[in-house]
């Protein structure tokens, strides 16, 4: 089920502001930790094995997927 942008973005934003890109595992452990519903943290899985130097990059594979709304 595709989710709002602005329900991911915190995530992605922040793995990014820690590291300087944006990597799955870290964002993803921070939903867990905060007890995001089940479609953000699905959602953000969905960035797999992949590494992205940008939010913005990452948001557009996210959109590309179908997993945003727009």
């Amino acid at each position: 089920m595709a989710v709002k942008w602005i329900k991911v973005a915190p995530y992605i934003e922040n793995g990014f502001a820690a590291q300087g890109r944006v990597e799955r595992a870290s964002i993803v452990d921070a939903a867990y930790d905060d007890a995001a519903d089940d479609d953000v943290v699905d959602t953000l899985d969905a960035l797999g094995s992949r590494v992205f130097n940008s939010v913005e990059d990452a948001r557009q594979f996210l959109a590309s997927q179908g997993l945003l709304e727009d």
